[in-house]
């Protein structure tokens, strides 16, 4: 009864309960909803038609249960039906049919009389999520019969999402059942806090304040409430100071060169460009670990949420973030108060990732925040040149533009990690068993502004090895002078790189091999054969 009505027979088959009558099917739904006790004749009446009962309705209803026997047991003697007969009523006996209904109305019992975090109770509440994917009687979603048994299928589905989503140590895995908790219930503070406190866990500080801006505004905007004071808590001590990671040292490669730049100059506004995958986060974060308090770091977002950016920064200068409230624009006594934190005696760096995406309010106070403050320096960081061109932040002047190239020999110290993720910074910092989910994210992002015959490049030499331009040309049917302008862009997204002798092949092993699964071992040979 969890979502689509299904009937399984013995053998395994599903029987064609979709063809039975509506009411019949109604009459099985009533039944299953009340599995725990009989129904009367008048009391499942008056739940099939309401107040439009039929001229003898108990005949009619004799019919319909008649109906279910013979087309779901075909075979079986009214004895042995799951629909028994007591007492001028029926029953649907669950000892004789299983039911998802009764199985997860068990599985909720038996966690309730566990205690809190124990394993079982954590493996019953697993298994409630599978049972309950779906909220039972699709078909008759507001029929008053149904309303109790589907609230009772949603507290028991949203009780297993933050449990489950609490237990678990993936934060991944947490941030997916929170999700699907607001799905179900937007108000749900707990599901809030478990989306927070598991996209901090990794280490997306700034999602953790988007999620409780959003419950900020869904309390307050339809509810007329504020976030509870465990949620309020939650965010204060998710913006607390934290000490330093040592490891994140160790997990990060290269850029001396960048950094000693960036801390060095004199320019007011420095601009960190790259692809995706190219470590523009990853420096911010090194900065951050190198000067701790002196660099704020923060994602730029639009919207409602455009400040949250600011308040992460903020917090970690030493600031009260707090002081940053509201999606409109800052008054000049907010302004005030945020310059308080940023003008100091030594240089402080207030770092924005994405800046692309700084709206024309932003960026006019972040303008404001350098004129008053004589020490402070901007440091923002996006794709490409032409992901801002037109926008707010173009307007922010900058005298330094850094392009970060992928990582080298003396970076990496080992040929095999270079030749395998071709220096991209996030194939190195790729955990163990996903590298070619990521190569593969790379590709797609970094050749997606491309025209199409880019990702025939890309699959060609994954499969062939490399080629030069007659050789693409052959197999593309495009001709030289655009086929190169498209070879000059997949090079300067750092996925080619030129080989001896004109060809061109992957800078990634790991790129190259991601592609290549993309293709037929079929294909390829005819590729080769019409090469040769």
């Amino acid at each position: 009864m969890l979502g689509q009505l299904t009937v399984t027979g013995d053998d395994g088959r599903d029987l064609r309960a979709g063809d039975l009558p509506r009411r019949a099917r109604q009459v099985l739904g009533v039944l299953a909803a009340r599995h725990d006790r009989i129904q009367s004749k008048d009391a499942l009446a008056d739940a099939v038609w309401g107040e439009d009962l039929p001229a003898n309705h108990a005949a009619a209803l004799e019919h319909y249960v008649s109906t279910l026997r013979r087309r779901l047991q075909p075979g079986r003697s009214t004895g042995e039906s799951f629909i028994v007969t007591r007492a001028g009523g029926y029953l649907l006996d669950t000892t004789r049919t299983g039911l998802d209904l009764a199985e997860l109305r068990d599985a909720g019992r038996r966690a309730d009389a566990l205690p809190p975090g124990d394993a079982g109770r954590i493996a019953l509440r697993d298994r409630a999520l599978d049972l309950a994917r779906d909220l039972p009687f699709v078909e008759d979603e507001y029929a008053d019969w149904a309303a109790d048994a589907r609230a009772e299928v949603r507290d028991a589905r949203l009780a297993a999402l933050c449990e489950a989503g609490e237990a678990t140590t993936d934060p991944g895995r947490a941030l997916r059942l929170a999700r699907d908790a607001i799905d179900l219930d937007p108000f749900l503070e707990r599901a809030y806090r478990l989306a927070m406190r598991s996209s901090a866990a990794a280490g997306h500080l700034d999602e953790a304040l988007r999620w409780f801006d959003r419950c900020r505004r869904r309390l307050g905007d339809e509810l007329r409430l504020t976030p509870s004071a465990e949620t309020v808590r939650l965010r204060g001590e998710l913006l607390a100071p934290r000490p330093v990671d040592p490891a994140s040292a160790a997990r990060f490669y290269g850029r001396t060169a960048e950094i000693a730049v960036i801390l060095g100059s004199t320019e007011r506004v420095v601009e960190i460009v790259g692809p995706i995958g190219a470590g523009k986060t990853a420096l911010l974060v090194e900065l951050a670990r190198r000067a701790p308090g002196r660099v704020g770091v923060g994602v730029a977002l639009g919207g409602a949420v455009r400040l949250t950016w600011l308040r992460t920064a903020l917090a970690q200068l030493g600031g009260d973030p707090s002081t940053v409230e509201g999606p409109g624009p800052l008054d000049e006594d907010v302004l005030e108060a945020v310059a308080a934190v940023l003008d100091r005696p030594e240089e402080v760096l207030l770092a924005v990732d994405e800046a692309e995406k700084l709206d024309a309010a932003s960026v006019t106070e972040l303008a404001w925040l350098l004129q008053r403050c004589a020490r402070l320096k901007a440091v923002v960081t996006y794709r490409y040149p032409s992901a801002i061109a037109g926008t707010p932040l173009e307007s922010l002047t900058s005298g330094l533009v850094l392009r970060l190239a992928p990582l080298g020999p003396g970076d990496l110290g080992d040929p095999d990690v270079l030749e395998r993720t071709g220096g991209i910074p996030a194939l190195v910092a790729a955990p163990d068993g996903t590298g070619r989910a990521v190569a593969m994210h790379i590709a797609r992002v970094r050749s997606r502004w491309m025209p199409p015959v880019a990702w025939d490049v890309l699959r060609l030499t994954a499969s062939l090895g490399p080629l030069d331009v007659d050789r693409l040309g052959v197999l593309t049917g495009r001709p030289a002078g655009p086929l190169l302008d498209v070879v000059d862009q997949l090079l300067h997204a750092h996925l080619l790189v030129e080989e001896p002798g004109g060809r061109f092949g992957h800078r990634s092993g790991l790129v190259r091999e991601a592609v290549a699964e993309q293709m037929s071992d079929a294909h390829s040979a005819h590729l080769r054969t019409l090469l040769a």
